[in-house]
């Protein structure tokens, strides 16, 4: 399948390892100029090392707007408009249901909804002279009820209303926007390599009760639906969420 993508621009936030660094690279492999993000210079600098030429980065916050237009003001400098967006930023680290303390629910909207919704405000303008594509990573917490904290599950709910409902005045510049909600995913370093590190059995047992296909998801398996949205190949495509979950949502 040509997926027509050499050359295009892509930014892909919260890029400097797991998911969004696999994004990078799958991009990348298909001819992309590709900038990575993410908040060390170290960091960012050995990944950008690993995905090879054509390939730049750039430290910023993206729960900041300020930074986030510093991001796409050095993207359009070293590669010219962009062409993707890809928002990737989240995390689900917060307390138990009812625990929850005021300055979490803060974190977890801002971590989680407000970093792309600050890149793509700032990337609008670029995106529109290039009729471009954004992915959004949410997850399937935000589908329906999981084991994932309150906070992240409400934001993640958020991010996916987000996109739904800005697909029609985005088509009228355009821009197509999609989202990707990815179920349980390992990687070196993830939450789940050191939930299996704590207790092996349990995770494995809740895998096999609650996912069809028995096993956790890879970060290639996601990179490939990003690509796939990113591409000609889903023009018909926009304001949907698309659940890789290995058959666990039931909704």
């Amino acid at each position: 399948m040509e997926l027509e993508l050499k050359g295009k621009n892509a930014i892909i936030s919260g890029s400097s390892r797991g998911i969004g660094l696999e994004i990078a690279k799958a991009l990348h492999k298909e001819g992309c100029n590709v900038m990575i993000n993410g908040r060390s210079e170290l960091i960012l600098k050995k990944s950008s090392q690993k995905i090879g030429n054509n390939v730049n980065y750039f430290v910023a916050d993206v729960t900041k707007k300020s930074e986030c237009q510093k991001l796409v003001k050095y993207t359009k400098k070293t590669f010219g408009d962009i062409d993707i967006l890809v928002c990737n930023v989240g995390d689900g680290k917060s307390s138990k249901p009812g625990e929850e303390k005021d300055t979490e629910w803060k974190k977890m909207i801002e971590i989680n909804l407000n970093s792309a919704i600050n890149l793509i405000n700032t990337s609008k303008n670029s995106l529109k002279k290039t009729s471009g594509s954004i992915v959004c990573i949410s997850s399937i917490a935000g589908i329906e009820r999981t084991d994932a904290p309150i906070p992240y599950s409400i934001a993640k709910s958020a991010l996916n209303s987000y996109i739904k409902n800005n697909a029609k005045p985005f088509a009228k510049l355009g821009i197509r926007i999609n989202g990707v909600a990815p179920g349980n995913i390992l990687f070196k370093g993830s939450i789940w390599e050191k939930k299996i590190l704590k207790n092996k059995k349990r995770v494995f047992d809740m895998i096999s009760s609650k996912v069809a296909m028995n096993r956790f998801g890879t970060p290639i398996e996601i990179a490939n639906s990003v690509v796939f949205l990113s591409s000609s190949s889903s023009s018909f495509t926009t304001g949907n969420i698309l659940v890789i979950d290995g058959g666990q949502v039931k909704s």
